[in-house]
């Protein structure tokens, strides 16, 4: 059997290996967030859009013609770790729906909750207060240039729940008690 040789394209395979480590270092920037807090405030806007869904669904809960219950669920993030969320079961009739935290570090959202039911799924995104939809910037460069700097993004001042339509035109709806109640009509009744 032949032996193996390693050192055949080892410069250029150094070159893109030492490319690669300096890629996955963390830099000063991300030493400075502050996770925990990221977490906390989450799952403070992940209790509103309880609150929304709890008073969207409240003549029906109080007529008993609507239940709604809450369980622990487990998610795990990469920067943020393991951490516990409340999911919710929405029941009407034999028929039933689930709201299921997906998480925060996200492309493009602060938040994402999907309402899952026997005929599909309606995404719930918490994103700028101000957007109609995701915004996708490109940057390029030539080969061997350094990249342009990052133009500087606009700071969030207020985060708003959004019900979001599917790919490929992505746009945020605004999230009302009918805006809800038709998501899931959608997710129950198809």
């Amino acid at each position: 059997m032949a032996a193996v040789n390693l050192r055949r394209g080892s410069q250029d395979m150094s070159k893109k290996f030492a490319d690669f480590i300096k890629t996955q270092q963390v830099s000063k920037a991300d030493d400075s967030i502050d996770w925990k807090k990221q977490r906390d405030e989450w799952l403070k806007y992940l209790d509103d859009f309880y609150a929304l869904v709890e008073s969207s669904l409240k003549p029906y809960v109080e007529k008993r013609q609507i239940s709604i219950s809450f369980e622990s669920k487990q998610i795990f993030e990469e920067e943020i770790g393991s951490y516990e969320v409340k999911s919710a079961r929405i029941k009407i009739g034999h028929s039933e729906a689930k709201l299921d935290p997906i998480g925060t570090l996200l492309v493009g959202a602060k938040g994402r909750v999907d309402l899952v039911g026997p005929r599909g799924t309606a995404r719930f995104v918490l994103v700028d207060a101000d957007s109609t939809g995701p915004r996708i910037t490109v940057r390029s460069s030539v080969v061997g240039q350094d990249l342009p700097p990052e133009p500087p993004r606009k700071k969030v001042e207020r985060w708003a729940w959004r019900r979001t339509t599917l790919p490929p035109r992505i746009t945020y709806l605004p999230l009302t008690d009918e805006s809800f109640q038709d998501s899931l009509l959608e997710v129950m009744n198809g």
